[in-house]
């Protein structure tokens, strides 16, 4: 059963709409081929969606019809394999058939869905990148009525990503008096992933027994190496007359209840890459007087 929902998943994320631009006259030199033939050749591979979830990776095709006479993509069919496994085998017969302009080109993206949990059914365990190879044909239909197959090889590589981890260290306790504590908070960053995260902002927001007592943004280099990880000291007062008296309970306590959540915003070659996060442990004290 589980088989046959994960098929199902995969033929649907499959039959994703092909993405057209179409470009009048010759912007590719046109390949050798015979005459009034299609060709197709793979002008560029595209990542986008980029997540701890999965992404997209879109192979852009550029279609060449030499013909005088327009054409019509009305059906595809391809494999898709991953590190050397099946991962998606489907056909697709398009509901509204694909314009192709006589004498010109246009560029297909033709996308491929990865599901993390659905590759890891498929594939098992990956880690780092993996590797796709795409094979197919697509049909034309001629205005005469007759269809011509084209076949495709494509391959390229993706990575896999995942969010960086967050826990928290002991609160040092400065100063503790009737009014506030002076005190430093200190969160720590790993990154799990196999390549350094340049990290261009951390946005937070800290919470002491369901008491927001601070938010703002991390300072200074927030970069994150390769399966590595950064500790931040966050220093400022705790004010207990405005904090309440719940808060200044907490403090008399070896550990307190404390949650810190934000956003986590990091540049890639795969573009901008926003991560929530929202960590709640039990905060332990480290009084230093």
């Amino acid at each position: 059963m589980n088989g046959q929902r994960r098929k199902k998943a995969l033929a649907a994320a499959a039959r994703a709409a092909l993405l057209v631009v179409l470009f009048w006259g010759a912007a590719w030199p046109l390949p050798a081929a015979a005459k009034d033939e299609i060709t197709l050749a793979l002008k560029d591979k595209v990542i986008k969606d980029l997540s701890s979830s999965g992404l997209t990776l879109s192979f852009q095709i550029a279609v060449v019809n030499p013909a005088r006479a327009p054409r019509e993509l009305v059906r595809y069919r391809y494999r898709v394999r991953i590190d050397q496994k099946e991962y998606i085998n489907t056909e697709i017969t398009l509901s509204r058939p694909l314009p192709v302009p006589a004498d010109g080109e246009t560029l297909i993206a033709l996308p491929v869905k990865i599901t993390y949990d659905l590759l890891r059914q498929a594939v098992g365990p990956v880690e780092g990148q993996a590797l796709c190879d795409i094979v197919g044909d697509m049909f034309f239909l001629t205005e005469r009525g007759k269809e011509q197959r084209v076949a495709f090889a494509y391959s390229g590589e993706f990575p896999i990503f995942k969010d960086p981890e967050v826990d928290l260290l002991p609160l040092d306790v400065l100063d503790l008096t009737v009014g506030g504590a002076d005190v430093v908070f200190h969160p720590r960053f790993k990154n799990p992933n196999g390549y350094d995260l340049v990290v261009e902002a951390i946005d937070y927001e800290l919470y002491f027994g369901g008491r927001l007592i601070l938010s703002g943004a991390i300072p200074d280099d927030k970069s994150l190496p390769l399966r590595g990880e950064k500790t931040f000291a966050l220093p400022f007062l705790v004010d207990f007359f405005e904090a309440g008296d719940e808060v200044r309970a907490e403090f008399s306590k070896d550990e307190f209840p404390c949650r810190f959540s934000g956003q986590i915003r990091i540049a890639s070659v795969w573009g901008l890459l926003v991560v929530r996060f929202d960590r709640a442990q039990p905060l332990r004290l480290a009084k230093k007087s």
